[in-house]
C-alpha cells in the first residue's frame, strides 16, 4: 500500500525545478498545520476547467500534485471494488462464427517537453516500437499542435500557469521512431491544447498530418470538414473514429468557430453530448460498424475516475452506442471497466480504458512514467444471421519511461517493458533514484491496476 504521508508524488530534475517544488511543497505543508484540508479522494465538483475553477478546485489541484498523491477513490462509492472485479471479455454470442480481424494499437497523450529530443530518445523505442507499431490500425492522442511556421513550445518543468505547447518537427520525429516500426493512421487532435497556437494553429497541425497521409479527428479545418466521418477499412472491416475533449483550458471559440474542434463540457453535470452522437451515426452511415470513440476528459493525477467522470462516460456510451472507449487527459494510468447496457438491437457490451496515461512525454508527476500500450483484435463474423463485429482479443503492456538523469538533465529516455523488469531489474540498482521510482510504480500498478483489472491482459505475476 502506497503511504500518502511519506509518498512525494513529484521528481524534479533541475536544481531550479526542485527548489520551487519544494518551496511549493513547503507552502502547502504550512497550510494544512493551519488547519487546511488534506484531501485524499476526489473533490466533489472538481472538473479541471481552468475557465470555471474555483480557488478552491486551483488549491486542490496543486495540493495533489506537488504535495499528496489522491489516494483513494470517494467514500461509499465502490469504484476501487468495481474496477477491482472487472471479467476478461464479455461471452460472445453462442452462434458467432468468425470470418475476418484486424488489429488496432493505442497509445496514450503525445506531449512537448524539452527533454524529447534525437538524441535523448535515441533508444526511447527499442522494447516498445515494434509491438506498438506492428497492428493494422495505429492511434493515439496528439496533445499539441504542430506549427511549424512558430517556434517550439516546450510543457515547463515546474507548471505553475497556463501553458501554451508547440511542436516541430525534430519532436514528431521522436513520436514516430522516423517511421523506423511503422506510422500512426489517426491521431486525435480534440484535447485541452488543440487551441494553444490558436486557429491558424489547430490548421497547421491538421495540415501537417494530412502531408503525411495521417488522419486526424476531433478537430476541423471548415464546417464541411468537421460534418466528413473518419472511418477506415483493414481486412474487410470498417472502423469509425470520434473524438471530444471536455476543455480548451482558458482559450474559448466563438459561436462562428465551434466546427474547429468538439469541445463540451463532458467533466461536468449533466453534458452537451449531442456532438459526440451526431460523429457516431455519421460513421455508421459511412459504414462503420465499429465505433472508437477518443474522449480527452477525466481528472489529472487521479488512480480511479471520480463517481462524476464514470457516471458521463456510461451515458456517452449509451448515447452515442460506442464500441470502445479511449481516454486521455488523467496523464497517470486509470484501470477499465466493461459497461454493459441495453439498445433496441440488444445487449451491448463498451469497453472502457479510462485513461492510458501518458505517452511520449515527460512530466515530473511519478505516476505518469507508467504509460500503457493496448492491441485490440476485432473480429467480423456472423451472429443470427447478420454480420457483426466484436472485440475479441486485448493485449495489454505497461512500460516504464526510464530517464537516466546526469546532473539534473535527462540524459537519455527509454520505454522499459514493466513484465520484463518485474523479473529482472538489475539494470535500474545502479541509478538509486530511478530505482526508488520503479518500485513506487511496481506498487501504485499493484494498488490501482492490475488486481482483477489489467492483470487480466498481461502475464505479469499476481
Amino acid at each position: 500500500m502506497i503511504d500518502r504521508k511519506k509518498f512525494n508524488p513529484v521528481r524534479p530534475l533541475t536544481f531550479a525545478g526542485k527548489l520551487l517544488t519544494g518551496t511549493v511543497r513547503g507552502l502547502f505543508a504550512t497550510r494544512r498545520l493551519l488547519g487546511g484540508t488534506d484531501w485524499h479522494f476526489p473533490l466533489n465538483g472538481h472538473h479541471e476547467d481552468p475557465r470555471k475553477m474555483n480557488w478552491t478546485h486551483r488549491l486542490f489541484f496543486g495540493h495533489k500534485y506537488y504535495y499528496r498523491a489522491i489516494t483513494d477513490a470517494e467514500p461509499n462509492s465502490a469504484i476501487a471494488e468495481h474496477f477491482r472485479s472487472q471479467i476478461a471479455y464479455p461471452e460472445l454470442p453462442p452462434d458467432f462464427q468468425p470470418e475476418t480481424s484486424c488489429t488496432l494499437s493505442s497509445g496514450g497523450d503525445l506531449m512537448p517537453y524539452a527533454w524529447i529530443t534525437p538524441a535523448t530518445c535515441e533508444n526511447l523505442w527499442k522494447e516498445a516500437g515494434s509491438w506498438f507499431f506492428d497492428a493494422d490500425v495505429v492511434v493515439a492522442n496528439l496533445e499539441t499542435p504542430i506549427a511549424t511556421q512558430r517556434p517550439a513550445s516546450y510543457v515547463p518543468e515546474v507548471m505553475l500557469s497556463n501553458m501554451y505547447f508547440n511542436g516541430d518537427e525534430q519532436l514528431w520525429n521522436v513520436f514516430t521512431a522516423n517511421n523506423r516500426y511503422g506510422k500512426y493512421d489517426v491521431l486525435s487532435t480534440a484535447n485541452n491544447h488543440s487551441l494553444d497556437q490558436g486557429v491558424d494553429g489547430l490548421v497547421s497541425t491538421i495540415n501537417f498530418l494530412e502531408q503525411r497521409n495521417i488522419q486526424h479527428v476531433g478537430t476541423a479545418r471548415t464546417p464541411d470538414e468537421a460534418d466528413q466521418p473518419v472511418v477506415i477499412e483493414r481486412n474487410g472491416i470498417k472502423i469509425g473514429f470520434v473524438a471530444a475533449t471536455f476543455s480548451l483550458n482558458a482559450l474559448q471559440l466563438e459561436e462562428g468557430e465551434k466546427h474547429y474542434c468538439h469541445h463540451y463540457n463532458l467533466n461536468e453535470e449533466h453534458p452537451d453530448i449531442a456532438g459526440i452522437v451526431e460523429q457516431a451515426k455519421r460513421a455508421r452511415a459511412a459504414g462503420a460498424e465499429f465505433i472508437v470513440g477518443m474522449l480527452h476528459m477525466g481528472c489529472a493525477y487521479q488512480p480511479y475516475p471520480s463517481q462524476q467522470i464514470i457516471k458521463n462516460m456510461h451515458r456517452i456510451c449509451e448515447a452515442a452506442e460506442l464500441d470502445l472507449v479511449l481516454g486521455g487527459h488523467p496523464h497517470n494510468v486509470q484501470p477499465f471497466e466493461w459497461h454493459s447496457y441495453e439498445t433496441s438491437t440488444g445487449k451491448k457490451n463498451t469497453f472502457i480504458i479510462y485513461s492510458q496515461g501518458d505517452f511520449i512525454a515527460y512530466d515530473i508527476f511519478k505516476w505518469c512514467h507508467l504509460p500503457l500500450l493496448l492491441k485490440f483484435t476485432l473480429t467480423a463474423g456472423m451472429s443470427n444471421g447478420h454480420r457483426v463485429v466484436r472485440l475479441t482479443h486485448i493485449d495489454a503492456k505497461l512500460y516504464y519511461l526510464y530517464a537516466k538523469v546526469v546532473a539534473g538533465k535527462v540524459n537519455s529516455l527509454q520505454l522499459l517493458d514493466f513484465e520484463r523488469l518485474q523479473r529482472d531489474d538489475q539494470e535500474l540498482r545502479s541509478d538509486p533514484a530511478a530505482y526508488a521510482e520503479w518500485r513506487e510504480l511496481q506498487a501504485f500498478a499493484r494498488q490501482y491496476l492490475l488486481p482483477g483489472n489489467l492483470d487480466h491482459f498481461m502475464s505479469v505475476q499476481k
